[in-house]
């Protein structure tokens, strides 16, 4: 089963971090409450080093705190674990001592600190959710008319775009089966893949997967660095769409297209994505606009794993099923109405027929065995006549995995019997979760990066010879 980590800016799991330099990975555990004790001292600390971190550790929160701010502004390390987590972590723990010795109003001042050094992670903000204290969203400032408008590609022949004919793909006459990969870079995963993208890593690892075979990949946009202001005024931040641009003309220079995932890694609690439609709508139509009539694009995908947003898995916001596919609804026809040449899919985690009357292509995601592959193809199949596609399906190789510990032997096994399952159902495709193992940029190791065809080095593992790509 995919541990859904990438989605920090939905569930965010704390981790009880030592004081200590970790040797080992990080582990994810529950936190509970800690007492705070008396100040070990009321004098102001003279000269904060690492060693502080484990003195004051659950004996006296204010004052680590300060420890950790004095050592944060001097730029020291202390192990692997970067100190604003270890703050987030104090002030979180902080705020719950405070609110277990009746003091909820200085827990709420501790629980907004944690939610200023990070705004995306869960625990701050389910605990001003049950306080009543959750701060308004602060809209960015700033002069509309100061940023010039992007450019729009040259219109191309209709011809050249990937179609649907029954419950297949064609391009230019033939049959396309897509054979991908899901595409993260190394050293830029999540919400930073277009901010902190080096683009000749980014050529280096699409030479890489054009080289395999592959004749597709899959990628996200998260949307807060793409613009600027208000996010309903949809004001475009042209180095950031410089970047994306080039993604794709890398992409087509080596012959790949490009499933492009819309609205990811969303607002679910301020402004949230499925109800408040401004806060989204401009931007996605500014997106597909753009690139209309780039022919690299395969399809939109517009929300990944939306379904899980309803409830079906305890990890993330809950939202009334009519609620999600309301929106699908929605921002379908806006897709639509800004770009009448890509296909359109919602890859979904669990049953993707519900997405049926707003897409072309229904895509949904498999980590289990591939007996079960299998079954689900046939339940989808009698409900839908659309393309199917297997969007997303891997299966990991961390050796020292908390529990469930894989071995890039067994991560060939299981991914060699799913594709089968995958070639053998004439499915209109498949894409690997994921090219590459990830490097971490916290420290904190799941599943996810080791859920690789290559490792972070890019040299091939098992699985990759294992694919079945022509």
């Amino acid at each position: 089963m995919k541990i859904r980590l990438r989605l920090i800016a939905i569930i965010g799991v704390l981790v009880s971090m030592s004081a200590c330099q970790q040797e080992e990975p990080v582990r994810y555990v529950t936190l509970t409450p800690l007492p705070t004790t008396a100040a070990v001292s009321d004098e102001s600390i003279p000269a904060a080093t690492c060693e502080d971190i484990e003195r004051y550790w659950n004996n006296d929160w204010a004052a680590l705190i300060e420890v950790l701010e004095a050592l944060r502004a001097e730029g020291v390390s202390c192990g692997d674990q970067p100190l604003v987590n270890k703050q987030y972590a104090v002030h979180i723990n902080y705020g719950m001592a405070l609110e277990a010795a009746g003091a909820p109003s200085e827990a709420i001042d501790q629980y907004q600190q944690a939610l200023s050094l990070d705004g995306t992670r869960r625990e701050a903000i389910d605990a001003l959710i049950r306080l009543d204290a959750l701060p308004d969203p602060t809209p960015v400032p700033c002069e509309v008319s100061e940023v010039e408008p992007l450019p729009l590609a040259e219109p191309v022949d209709p011809a050249a775009f990937v179609q649907v004919s029954g419950n297949q793909l064609v391009w230019q006459g033939q049959t396309f089966v897509v054979r991908g990969v899901n595409y993260y870079s190394r050293f830029a995963q999540w919400h930073r893949f277009i901010t902190d993208l080096d683009l000749d890593v980014a050529a280096q690892e699409l030479d890489a997967i054009a080289g395999a075979g592959f004749n597709t990949v899959r990628m996200f946009l998260y949307y807060d660095p793409l613009f600027t202001c208000a996010p309903e005024d949809a004001v475009p931040v042209p180095d950031m769409f410089e970047r994306v641009d080039r993604l794709l003309a890398m992409a087509a220079e080596r012959g790949l297209k490009v499933i492009m995932t819309l609205n990811d890694l969303p607002d679910l609690i301020f402004r949230p994505l499925y109800t408040d439609y401004a806060r989204y709508d401009a931007q996605t139509a500014y997106i597909v606009r753009r690139y209309r009539n780039d022919p690299t694009i395969l399809a939109w995908d517009l929300r990944n794993e939306g379904d899980l947003d309803t409830g079906i898995r305890a990890v993330t916001v809950e939202f009334p099923h009519q609620t999600v596919i309301d929106w699908l609804s929605h921002i379908s026809q806006i897709v639509r109405e800004n770009d009448p040449n890509h296909l359109l899919t919602a890859g979904w985690w669990g049953d993707p027929t519900p997405t049926a009357p707003y897409v072309d292509i229904l895509s949904f995601h498999h980590w289990e065995s591939a007996e079960e592959l299998s079954l689900r193809i046939a339940g989808y199949r009698a409900s839908s006549s659309k393309p199917l596609m297997l969007q997303e399906v891997g299966y990991h190789s961390w050796p020292g995995a908390p529990v469930n510990a894989s071995s890039p032997e067994q991560q060939a096994e299981s991914l060699a019997a799913a594709l089968t399952v995958a070639e053998d159902r004439r499915l209109s495709g498949w894409l690997v979760w994921t090219a590459f193992d990830y490097v971490p940029y916290d420290a904190q190791y799941n599943y996810e990066h080791f859920m690789g065809l290559w490792d972070v080095d890019l040299n091939p593992k098992p699985a990759l010879g294992v694919v079945p790509v022509e």
